[in-house]
């Protein structure tokens, strides 16, 4: 009767679940990366901590340089959190968040060039091999991420285009 019928299960496809054990290669690598980056800004961290204390003076500009670096890092990401979320700005146009943050960015950049001494700032040569490296380096990351906004936006409206089809 009734309750010696057997119900069929629906089967599963890879689709239907998350399978947090399996990774793609690119996967593995960012994650790799990820936790390289970490691992190596720990290890500086504690380094230069224990040789700002006990380093003879002959290596303390070398370990200054690099808490300088590490400055510049952190700025870099609370101006990038500020110009780039819209946590703090909600709207601006692209073009004019990345040239507010380019400026603030170089105003950083510089003060901290004067301050620990990266290359002599009463020298204009300096000055311009500063700016020119400064401008490469920011034109080089904008078109990167602009490069993968747009490989992204690319996958995002195919999976989209591939839902409306399936769901129609």
């Amino acid at each position: 009767g009734c309750c010696n019928e057997t119900v069929k299960e629906p089967k599963m496809t890879r689709k239907d679940i998350i399978d947090t054990e399996v990774r793609t290669p690119a996967e593995n690598a960012r994650s790799f990366l990820a936790t390289l980056c970490v691992s190596f800004t720990i290890m500086m961290v504690v380094c230069m901590a224990l040789g700002t204390i006990f380093a003879g003076e002959e290596s303390k500009q070398g370990i200054m340089y690099c808490w300088s670096l590490l400055g510049a890092c952190v700025c870099t990401t609370a101006l990038q959190f500020v110009f780039f979320t819209p946590t703090v700005i909600k709207r601006m146009a692209y073009p004019l968040r990345l040239f507010l943050f380019g400026i603030c960015l170089y105003a950083v950049l510089a003060v901290l060039a004067v301050v620990m001494r990266w290359f002599p700032a009463d020298m204009a040569g300096a000055w311009v091999s500063f700016t020119i490296s400064y401008l490469v380096a920011l034109a080089v990351a904008t078109a990167a991420y602009a490069a993968k906004h747009r490989r992204e936006e690319r996958t995002l409206n195919e999976k989209l285009n591939e839902y409306r089809r399936n769901n129609s």
